[in-house]
């Protein structure tokens, strides 16, 4: 028969092992090894990929920031080249006279017709047409008195830029030009000229050409007179 104390020796050498049996069983069942180096390493890929994310976001971010602000310097650009070119047309209006040169003023206007021209633009060394015409009627013999204005302007310095009269296709010789000094400088040019025509429908048409470079016109107007004669 076992003594008493030895039992009670057993019987805590057997709670130790349960003890210790069910925690390693806990620890293998609630935290594998495997699971410690999986969720390590998937927490650092989804801090790489937000990285990534975050990244991605800002640069693009400041790709169209950089483009916003290059559209805005390119309107700005242009509104300034505007303002130029209806300086230009207000100092042009203010310093010519509104009556024709040549026609006695006491006659009767029959007809009046006008048009405004947008951007132009060409590198054409002939005549070429800047969509500057109006299509006018004199039903009997008449004056035409013809007032054109442009902005005109050259990639190059140094370049003339011409403007000529058609009527019905026909080129008229007669003709406006300016001598561009500085590059994408602006200089107004003007055509004023009368002509005596027969009754019918005419279409007068201003065209234009440079000696080198590219010629633009911002902005362009035209006015005929039909008056009699």
């Amino acid at each position: 028969m076992l003594h008493h104390g030895h039992h009670h020796k057993y019987i805590l050498f057997f709670s130790i092992a349960g003890f210790i049996t069910a925690l390693v069983i806990f620890i293998l069942v609630f935290y594998k090894p495997g699971d410690f180096s999986f969720s390590g390493s998937s927490a650092a890929e989804n801090t790489n990929k937000t990285m990534v994310s975050d990244t991605d976001v800002i640069s693009n971010l400041n790709s169209k920031i950089k483009s916003l602000e290059d559209n805005v310097k390119l309107l700005s650009d242009e509104l300034d080249d505007r303002k130029i070119a209806i300086q230009d047309i207000k100092t042009y209006i203010s310093t010519t006279s509104a009556q024709p040169t040549g026609v006695l003023t006491t006659k009767s206007i029959i007809t009046v017709a006008h048009t405004k021209g947008s951007a132009f633009t060409t590198s054409a060394s002939n005549y070429t047409p800047m969509g500057m015409y109006v299509n006018i009627r004199c039903p009997k013999n008449c004056y035409l008195w013809v007032d054109f204005y442009s902005s005109s302007q050259n990639s190059e310095s140094s370049h003339t830029n011409s403007y000529a009269l058609f009527l019905n296709e026909t080129d008229q010789g007669i003709y406006s030009q300016a001598t561009i000094s500085a590059a994408s400088s602006s200089t107004p040019v003007s055509l004023n000229t009368v002509i005596p025509v027969v009754a019918g429908f005419y279409t007068i048409d201003i065209r234009a050409k440079t000696s080198g470079g590219t010629l633009q016109s911002n902005v362009s107007a035209l006015q005929v007179m039909a008056i009699e004669r």
